[in-house]
């Protein structure tokens, strides 16, 4: 079982160190068994629930850019463990996160924006 990093800390990196950190934790997390992966999933995003809504979208932002330089095969796995977490946060959570996804949707390329959306269902 890999450690989980402190996400707000993380969050709260520049953009560069913010980017590798999370390439490491997403890299060790798709290692996990998908039931191990999902919970690891719901507890970044309860964590990152505390952070104000700049922070958040940042750490957002680093992980369209990140999400979007996988393969399709792998982007489309990592979007459904995404939404699968989402779908099991209490309700008040699930709508923030999906705020802030949605906010950083606006705010990476556009070339980033379209092909997450393609994996998303937009």
């Amino acid at each position: 079982m890999i450690k989980m990093v402190d996400i707000l800390a993380v969050a709260k990196m520049d953009n560069e160190n913010r980017k590798v950190t999370m390439q490491k934790l997403f890299g060790d997390m798709l290692k996990e068994d998908d039931e191990k992966k999902v919970e690891m999933m719901k507890s970044l995003i309860t964590e990152m629930n505390k952070a104000d809504d700049e922070t958040y979208t940042g750490l957002c932002t680093t992980n369209l850019g990140i999400a979007s330089e996988m393969d399709d095969r792998a982007l489309k796995a990592f979007v459904g463990l995404r939404m699968k977490a989402n779908s099991e946060l209490p309700e008040d959570m699930k709508k923030r996160d999906m705020n802030m996804i949605m906010a950083a949707m606006g705010k990476v390329p556009e070339s980033v924006s379209q092909r997450m959306s393609k994996f998303m269902g937009q």
